[in-house]
């Protein structure tokens, strides 16, 4: 399937920004917090995502035809722990507010508050992915976080090991990493 990459789900929304509110809409996208504190990261399953508003295509010159479009359109794009309709409901119970004031900006947005209504409308706005690749397609976000925690506290051991002679050594590794029963 096109949207997907082992347990992965790739998802690109394409939706209509109402007249005169590309400028509102970016602004408080350039405000959202990144990271940790954004609110796609409450959801817990968002590998990657991002939010963009174009107001019209790139001419590339010939042999490309001219081409314009009629509104800003406000695309998201998001890599998460499928299944998609699993995703959309988080963000609506989990980001409502943020919801609310991002897609509230867009053409026929019903509101967080109606999760099938949404729903409704994020799949009305789908664009399926030809090309997905996902950086750990098997691995959800909670298994990549606990990768990245064990990779720190074996670095966080190697420096704090430096220069220590090979009994000692065996001695801290098994005390700080001790084998499962």
């Amino acid at each position: 399937m096109a949207n997907t990459s082992g347990q992965a789900f790739a998802l690109m929304t394409a939706s209509p920004v109402l007249g005169g509110r590309a400028p509102t809409l970016r602004t408080y996208l350039r405000r959202l917090p990144t990271g940790e504190k954004s609110p796609l990261a409450r959801l817990g399953t968002t590998h990657f995502a991002r939010w963009l508003v174009i107001d019209d295509l790139v001419y590339q010159g010939p042999p490309q035809v001219r081409e314009h479009l009629k509104s800003s359109y406000l695309i998201f794009v998001s890599n998460f722990d499928g299944p998609l309709g699993s995703y959309i409901d988080a963000i609506a119970r989990l980001m409502p507010v943020e919801a609310d004031a991002i897609w509230g900006h867009c053409v026929g947005y019903p509101g967080a508050a109606d999760p099938t209504a949404f729903a409704g409308f994020v799949q009305r706005n789908q664009i399926d992915t030809t090309f997905f690749v996902s950086a750990y397609p098997d691995a959800s976000v909670a298994q990549v976080r606990e990768s990245l925690r064990a990779r720190e506290r074996f670095t966080n051991f190697a420096v704090s090991v430096q220069g220590t002679d090979p009994a000692a050594l065996r001695r801290a590794f098994t005390a700080r990493f001790p084998v499962p029963a």
